[in-house]
């Protein structure tokens, strides 16, 4: 669980938990690299675990546009049961290298890079502390299952997995 959702703003942490996801889902090692990863995915919220004292989303998609070696772009939109939503957006690279994360507090960033297992990888660090993510594909490319980690600035950590569904 986030700082921010410790805080109440359940929201804002789920989105920064989804963008983890889409973060997972880039570009690796040419002989690794799982298929395209274009397209929506919805989080499976029967399979996916939330975080202690998380609120579970009413939805979660993961709009993936781009997954090259040399852009990699998702928008994440999240729907609550009381109806209020929000979006984070990422457009960088598959390198390694940090990016800011828009809809994210300021000095957010995330980083991607393919595993040699074909799995996404992805690093975030904020205000809240650090997040490490790692998604595995299916054969099919129609699930994608991911393991991951948050440590808080207090050293507090917690593990969760999230499922998505190929829409």
């Amino acid at each position: 669980m986030t700082a921010a959702m410790r805080r109440g703003d359940g929201l804002k942490g789920l989105i920064v938990l989804a963008v983890s996801a889409a973060m997972l889902c880039a570009a690796p090692a040419a002989d690794a690299r799982p298929g395209s990863i274009v397209g929506k995915w919805r989080l499976n919220l029967r399979e996916s675990e939330t975080l202690p004292g998380e609120e579970p989303p009413a939805e979660l998609i993961m709009a993936i546009t781009d997954d090259t070696p040399a852009h990699f772009g998702w928008t994440v939109t999240v729907r609550m049961a009381d109806g209020s939503s929000g979006a984070t957006r990422f457009s960088g690279a598959i390198d390694g290298k940090p990016y800011p994360v828009e809809g994210r507090p300021p000095g957010s960033t995330s980083s991607f890079r393919w595993m040699i297992d074909g799995g996404l990888k992805q690093v975030s660090e904020g205000p809240g502390g650090l997040s490490v993510e790692t998604c595995m594909f299916s054969a099919d490319m129609r699930r994608m299952d991911c393991d991951a980690r948050q440590t808080t600035k207090d050293g507090r950590t917690w593990t969760y997995e999230e499922v998505f569904d190929r829409l």
